[in-house]
């Protein structure tokens, strides 16, 4: 689940077994969209959401309350901003297979706090927009800061946006109740990211990006756990298993490609994406996605949505693996992980959402999105993937 929505930019709740964490490079790219269509209505405006995750079997359940706030300070000045507070509660798989005769795989319980947010500026000179941004995020067991600059070129009168946006964060990783780490672990990202926005006549436009990203340091999960096939252990009795080790350093690229296009017939606007992954661990996705808004009457738009997401395992990704930890001079792999999120798999998420203007300066938003997520590799317990109901309502203000 991504840290933030497209539309509008809106932070939203991310379970925390997930890879996305609230960094400066994700917020580079709701930056970036922001910042090609920030201030369409002409208002100042605020948000408030509420978000409900959980995941089906009592795992994780997170608890979202955030707030967006966009206002024009003077006529070639604006800031926006975002807070953001979740409740996580739960359990999420280690790692370690199931035991013998059994189907459930082993989980650590999780109990955490997070608060994030990003406070921004977007400066404009002629057909310029700069846009320096300031994000942080803090749970028990993870701190993040992060800063970023995006620059808008409005060319073509305004039917052409093209951008570029450059982030760093300095991320840190605490040790806590479940963790393998005894002592804090840094790690450091920074992304470029490439846009463009284009009108390709009255009601269509195109929307292209490209993210070049750098990780390094700690990019292991503390969470999470791996078996080795030579440790000595009783059939029957729980498995001993060990921390993870995953590179200290990745490269990633990031292709999106949407397309908007509204129907006149049909009072409607559909909007289809694309997505490309790919990263030195190994790992190649693919996501698609579709949403159809709808207008009813005057002040009603119900959309529909569906996304799909495949992608290949890490080239270190294993249910088990050769060797024992705790003799000296036993051939480990160099790298080894369980965390089934670096498995071949595929995800579906499909729902509807609500937005209805009750007043001239008030509307409300409601929506449900049903996600499920598979194995593909056919040695994977499909006990460790999640299968999640997300409910959201919020309410927007325009001044």
């Amino acid at each position: 689940m991504e840290v933030f929505e497209k539309n509008q930019g809106r932070a939203v709740a991310r379970p925390k077994q997930r890879p996305a964490r609230l960094t400066a490079s994700l917020v580079l790219a709701g930056a970036l969209h922001l910042t090609s269509l920030s201030r369409i209505r002409g208002e100042d405006r605020g948000d408030y959401r509420y978000e409900d995750y959980a995941e089906d079997g009592g795992r994780i359940h997170i608890q979202t309350h955030g707030v967006y706030f966009d206002a024009e300070v003077r006529p070639w000045i604006s800031l926006k901003g975002n807070y953001i507070h979740d409740a996580i509660s739960g359990a999420t798989p280690t790692g370690a297979p199931p035991l013998p005769g059994r189907n459930k795989v082993e989980k650590v319980t999780i109990d955490d706090i997070r608060n994030a947010g990003f406070i921004e500026a977007g400066m404009k000179y002629r057909n310029h927009t700069f846009s320096p941004q300031i994000a942080y995020s803090e749970e028990h067991d993870y701190k993040s800061i992060g800063i970023s600059l995006t620059h808008a070129i409005e060319l073509n009168e305004k039917n052409t946006t093209v951008s570029w946006g450059l982030s760093h964060s300095a991320d840190e990783v605490l040790p806590n109740d479940g963790a393998t780490i005894r002592r804090n672990e840094d790690k450091n990202t920074t992304d470029f990211l490439l846009g463009l926005n284009q009108l390709l006549g009255p009601k269509t436009i195109l929307t292209a990006n490209l993210t070049l990203g750098y990780s390094e340091g700690y990019l292991s999960d503390p969470y999470k756990r791996v078996l080795f096939d030579d440790f000595p252990y009783t059939p029957g009795n729980p498995y001993t298993v060990f921390p993870e080790k995953r590179p200290d350093h990745k490269f990633r690229q990031v292709a999106y490609l949407s397309l908007q296009q509204y129907v006149d017939p049909l009072h409607g606007a559909a909007e289809v994406s694309y997505r490309f992954h790919h990263d030195d661990f190994g790992v190649l996705a693919h996501t698609v996605s579709a949403q159809w808004n709808q207008k009813i009457g005057k002040h009603v738009i119900v959309s529909p949505l569906f996304r799909y997401h495949t992608q290949s395992e890490a080239d270190f990704y294993g249910t088990h693996f050769p060797g024992d930890p705790t003799v000296p001079g036993s051939r480990l792999p160099d790298y080894y992980s369980a965390d089934y999120r670096l498995s071949a798999l595929e995800s579906f998420t499909y729902g509807v959402s609500i937005s209805a203007r009750v007043h001239e300066h008030v509307s409300l938003e409601f929506s449900y999105k049903r996600y499920e997520m598979f194995g593909t590799d056919g040695a994977t317990s499909s006990d460790q993937y999640p299968k999640a109901h997300v409910f959201t309502g919020g309410v927007t203000v325009w001044f």
